[in-house]
């Protein structure tokens, strides 16, 4: 193919041009001018020519590269920073402030194509992978709420093998199908690098519960289980002989169709909702048939900790590590609970109990920054606005995480609606009370969109993960180490301090726990020169800190819930700290 400028030629020959009067001058011109006309004749003389035999380039047929799948390497290498919506709430239009969606006053609810609408904002906050909350028709029976609870779906796959998707998240004046709807959605997340993982409920909807019984648990009297405190779902029955440990095959094959279905809309990965309602056996088996489709589909699992005896009542006990044995890729840990740590030293333990967990498990295994979830109260409760640019900073910079938000927690949501527990004449449930746990984003209402009254929040999220990202050779890089530093004067133990080394750098993170007083003592910090120069690397925001360096020092006056990230000339503190230094199991 001959290219000429921006088209193609199917001819290999060249062609003259033909001749033409007009080359010909009869009047006596400048030389220069002379060859400039006989170039541009020759030149019209050659596209004329060609004219017949050429083809315009179609910019719009050149494909761009295919589109591929690598979540679960971005999670095994820490890189994965994660945002959980309800798609329904996520671009909801809420015309008087209620804070609630009457569809017959004409407010809207979201939907997949409306949320298209917010990606580019996701993309530039600076996350990559999206967390949708469960996206099937709820149940209507002994529902929580007016459009029923997310995790209560009255089915999950429907009878030709596609994912059940709610009605309500479908616009009815688009021409295209439900799936070709949320595939569309997929399809511009995957355009923006934005990851898709979608959560796999539970357990099942009391309708579900009596259409699909041969999916359900039943007690010795065969009464239905309920899991303690949920009285709108019914726990699915995994076992089909469970003192011989065989596996009930229907609900294995309908979650190897819910699998089959996800990867062919493109989704990347699955949360798994309670991942011990199922045993290990069960995931043993439905994990590597995912990996039989597509190697890089992830797993993350709703794990907390290790439980001698389960808490709840009808829910079995929790088993962190023999989740991550059978192919989970990440779990949710403990971080959810950081508010409730008394010091600092409590948050060290933890960061170093998941670093000596991954040693006892295949490479790669990690955690996400659950400071908050959709089941917890919102960040806000525990200390306003500084408190939450403190959890941002602080889970963008410790090692063996995934930094992890809810949609809302951008701008400050306390997710404290109006109208909590009142009654609602428009319900598509049998339920016509607004049900909600207090401070929690809703999941069993149609809602407004999440979002707070302190945009400046998102400046501090945005900088902080862009500073991350720059940093990923030392924030996540499993090769990197995580080292702990002694204090002296902390009589609170509020100062969270530590360092992150690899390759010659040093990262030294320094936090006030506390978000109401501010705390002075010293970091020590060995191999610190007194006339290191700290600049602060994290965004700014609250009141101002005050720090002096000294030889193997650092003084410190913390204003409260306030976090920083300084580069320091260290490059032995490994050995200089040698005994306290940690690190992430880097390969089997």
């Amino acid at each position: 193919m001959k290219q000429v400028s921006s088209i193609l030629v199917n001819s290999t020959t060249p062609i003259r041009p033909m001749y033409s009067p007009a080359m010909k001058a009869d009047v006596k011109i400048d030389k220069h001018e002379q060859n400039a006309q006989l170039l541009s004749n020759y030149l019209e003389g050659t596209a004329a020519a060609n004219a017949p035999i050429v083809k315009k380039v179609d910019k719009a047929a050149i494909q761009a590269p295919a589109y591929k799948n690598n979540l679960r390497t971005m999670i095994q290498n820490n890189e994965s920073v994660m945002l959980a919506i309800v798609p329904r709430t996520f671009t909801a239009v809420d015309l008087n402030g209620d804070e609630k969606i009457m569809l017959s006053e004409g407010e809207k609810q979201g939907t997949f194509l409306s949320a298209i609408d917010r990606l580019d904002e996701l993309k530039e906050d600076g996350f990559n992978t999206i967390h949708i909350l469960p996206i099937h028709p709820p149940g209507k029976k002994k529902a929580m709420g007016t459009a029923g609870s997310n995790y209560a779906p009255q089915k999950m796959v429907t009878d030709d093998g596609h994912l059940a998707l709610d009605p309500v998240l479908i616009d009815p004046n688009d021409s295209r199908t439900p799936d070709e709807q949320f595939k569309a959605f997929i399809d511009e997340c995957h355009k923006r690098d934005i990851k898709v993982m979608l959560d796999l409920p539970s357990c099942a909807s009391v309708d579900m519960f009596e259409a699909e019984p041969e999916l359900m648990a039943f007690g010795r009297n065969g009464e239905d289980k309920t899991p303690q405190g949920w009285a709108d779902i019914r726990m699915f029955e995994p076992w089909d002989d469970e003192t011989k440990r065989t596996l009930n095959p229907k609900l294995l094959e309908m979650h190897k169709q819910y699998v089959d279905a996800c990867i062919d809309l493109g989704i990347d990965g699955i949360r798994a909702d309670v991942a011990r309602a199922k045993p290990t056996e069960f995931w043993d088996i439905l994990i590597p048939y995912s990996h039989q489709k597509d190697p890089e589909f992830a797993w993350l699992g709703e794990t907390y900790t290790y439980e001698c005896a389960s808490p709840q009542v009808n829910m079995p006990y929790d088993r962190p590590e023999d989740s991550l044995r059978a192919g989970f890729d990440e779990y949710y840990g403990q971080y959810h609970i950081f508010h409730e740590w008394k010091n600092a030293t409590e948050f060290n333990d933890y960061v170093k109990f998941n670093l000596d967990l991954s040693h006892k498990l295949p490479a790669g295994k990690t955690c996400i920054g659950s400071f908050m979830t959709h089941d917890d109260k919102s960040a806000m409760t525990h200390g306003g606005p500084n408190y939450c640019n403190m959890t941002t900073v602080i889970q963008s910079t410790i090692p063996m995480c995934n930094p992890y938000f809810v949609d809302g927690f951008q701008t400050g949501d306390y997710y404290d609606y109006q109208y909590s527990g009142s009654y609602s004449e428009e319900t598509v449930t049998d339920n016509h009370k607004m049900d909600h746990h207090s401070f929690q984003l809703d999941i069993f209402n149609l809602s407004r969109k999440p979002g707070g009254d302190y945009p400046d929040m998102e400046r501090v999220l945005r900088d902080t993960l862009r500073m991350r990202n720059e940093n990923k050779d030392i924030f996540a890089d499993r090769n990197s180490s995580y080292i702990e530093l002694d204090k002296i004067g902390d009589k609170k133990d509020q100062i969270i301090s530590f360092a992150r080394h690899n390759n010659g750098r040093t990262l030294l993170v320094v936090a006030n726990k506390n978000p109401n007083r501010r705390m002075t003592g010293t970091i020590v910090i060995p191999g610190l020169n007194s006339s290191q120069k700290l600049e602060n690397m994290a965004p700014k925001y609250g009141d101002s800190s005050e720090f002096q360096t000294a030889k193997g020092e650092l003084r410190v006056d913390l204003a409260p819930a306030g976090a920083y990230v300084f580069e320091i000339d260290t490059p032995n503190i490994e050995e200089d700290r040698k005994g306290h230094v940690f690190k992430q199991k880097v390969s089997d």
